[in-house]
């Protein structure tokens, strides 16, 4: 999510109109943030499966050219990894309906065209502009989980991996790796420079320990310790979960 160029976010601005990109890109690029443009949902979502880590937020046009905009943010939402990846769209109609369609879809605001620059710096800097502590979108993450658990009458895991020696491969790689080989549901999230944090949905202890023990294969070298924390015989709420995968890593 933009570690490498140090920018204030990634976004992915889908939009027809030449004018609208090529003004857009420029106002978010002059005030620290890394665009990459697609001018239809079929390029959007090509963009999104060829890009390593998620983007930070989507910004997407309704009215797009082939599959419309609601459809492209279904797909988009449908992806691994982009979940709770916020998106933004752009409309010429601020109809009650048409925002509700955008909301049921997984959007979480909406600008309306035509835009001032304020408008829409003041909407990104809402969604993304203050760099949110990853552990915060692990506390986030794990809520909705538990949410997704109590309804479902089921289980889900919380692992930390903690990198305790240099080896081959730093902890962003070791979270590509993940990404690569884990389930779509699983998310990766990598808490600061040694510290990685996977969520496991409808995954026991045994399960999860399979997935240690796979990571443990796929990285193939020492320098690793882990803790494993499940909902909810571990924990009733993130904190504790967290607390108790932690507690589970220094025990290791």
């Amino acid at each position: 999510m933009g570690f490498l160029s140090r920018s204030k976010g990634s976004i992915l601005l889908v939009e027809d109109s030449t004018l609208t990109r090529f003004y857009s890109r420029r106002l978010l690029e002059n005030n620290g943030y890394e665009v990459a443009e697609a001018a239809s949902g079929e390029e959007a979502l090509v963009k999104i499966r060829e890009r390593l880590d998620p983007f930070d937020l989507v910004i997407i046009d309704i009215n797009l050219p082939g599959i419309d905009g609601l459809t492209t943010i279904e797909k988009i939402k449908a992806t691994p990894h982009y979940r709770h990846v916020p998106v933004m769209i752009l409309t010429v109609e601020a109809k009650i309906s048409t925002v509700k369609q955008a909301i049921q879809v997984g959007a979480i605001e909406y600008l309306c065209k035509p835009f001032s620059s304020e408008q829409l710096l003041q909407r990104v800097e809402r969604l993304i502009g203050r760099s949110e502590n990853p552990r915060d979108i692990l506390e986030r993450m794990l809520r909705l989980e538990i949410n997704r658990a109590k309804r479902g009458n089921s289980k889900f895991s919380l692992v930390l991996a903690q990198r305790t020696a240099a080896g081959r491969f730093n902890t962003a790689s070791v979270k590509r790796i993940l990404q690569k080989k884990l389930r779509e549901i699983d998310e990766v999230l990598m808490l600061d420079d040694n510290l990685l944090a996977l969520v496991l949905p409808l995954t026991d202890k045994e399960g999860a320990a399979t997935v240690i023990k796979k990571l443990q294969e796929w990285v193939a070298e020492k320098g690793w310790r882990f803790g494993l924390a499940v909902y909810p015989e571990n924990g009733g709420n993130g904190k504790e979960l967290f607390g108790y995968a932690q507690t589970a890593i220094s025990e290791s």
